[in-house]
């Protein structure tokens, strides 16, 4: 696996012909005997290392960063499909997962209820088998309580303002 990736590397930097042996030449299958007080070996030995470290980069698979992928929580004044987008984002780019297989949407699902802002957890908490609904649906709930909470904050502001107006004109209500 290491070898195959190292040589397609070398392949893809030394075309044919252009500038160098082919791969299979520098990445010998058997003992080349070659001698490190020669020149030219000590060069075939430095460009298999290369090839070798080269490999290795390719073939092996990056670290993931699951934790930093979930650590992200949702802002007050984010929608909830602003936040569920931020949530995919950071699935895709630390965990290497895709966000939209049956693995990246459970671990998506459960993370975005998890980590909403907590009038929305609550909320879909008490959705009964909420870890059986769809993603969409489980968004549906969120957008709602978001919107709910933005009607409040209006009804709210004319109160306040009586309050207000009532408190510097010294009348009680």
């Amino acid at each position: 696996m290491i070898r195959r990736a190292g040589m397609r590397k070398w392949e893809n930097s030394h075309p044919l012909g252009l500038n160098g042996p082919p791969a299979e030449e520098k990445y010998p299958n058997q003992d080349p005997h070659w001698d490190h007080q020669t020149g030219g070996h000590r060069d075939q030995m430095k460009d298999l290392r290369n090839i070798i470290v080269e490999g290795i980069r390719e073939a092996v698979p990056k670290a993931h960063h699951l934790n930093k992928a979930f650590e992200i929580r949702q802002e007050g004044t984010e929608t909830p499909s602003a936040f569920l987008e931020r949530l995919r984002e950071s699935v895709r780019k630390y965990s290497g997962l895709d966000p939209n297989d049956p693995v990246g949407q459970g671990l998506l699902k459960i993370h975005f209820v998890t980590k909403s802002w907590p009038d929305i957890h609550r909320k879909l908490q008490k959705i009964e088998d909420w870890n059986e609904k769809s993603l969409n649906e489980l968004l549906r709930e969120a957008q709602k309580v978001f919107v709910r909470r933005e009607d409040v904050k209006e009804k709210q502001k004319p109160k306040m303002m009586v309050a207000t107006v009532n408190e510097q004109t010294g009348t009680g209500g």
